[in-house]
């Protein structure tokens, strides 16, 4: 499978230690420089709702690895919502 970029923009509840959850799913699960994919870069900030961050990760990969990766952000408790926006 071919390695092409991906955004991934999720919506999270804006309490504290929900961002760093999120980066375990990461380390956890392999996704970093070391592994297939290259974190490229995160942005976070205020969304359009109130008590919402938007969280904006532009990342390379395999559409499988980044859709595992979706699904596992996706399972995290503070997180409302995992869009996979790119092609």
């Amino acid at each position: 499978m071919t390695t092409t970029k991906h955004i991934l923009v999720a919506l999270l509840e804006d309490k504290p230690g929900v961002l760093n959850r999120m980066a375990s799913v990461f380390r956890r699960r392999g996704f970093n420089i070391e592994s297939v994919n290259v974190i490229d870069t995160i942005n976070v900030g205020d969304s359009e709702l109130p008590n919402l961050t938007r969280v904006t990760i532009v990342l390379s990969g395999t559409k499988t690895t980044v859709e595992e990766l979706r699904k596992q952000l996706d399972k995290i408790v503070d997180v409302v919502k995992v869009s996979h926006i790119s092609a």
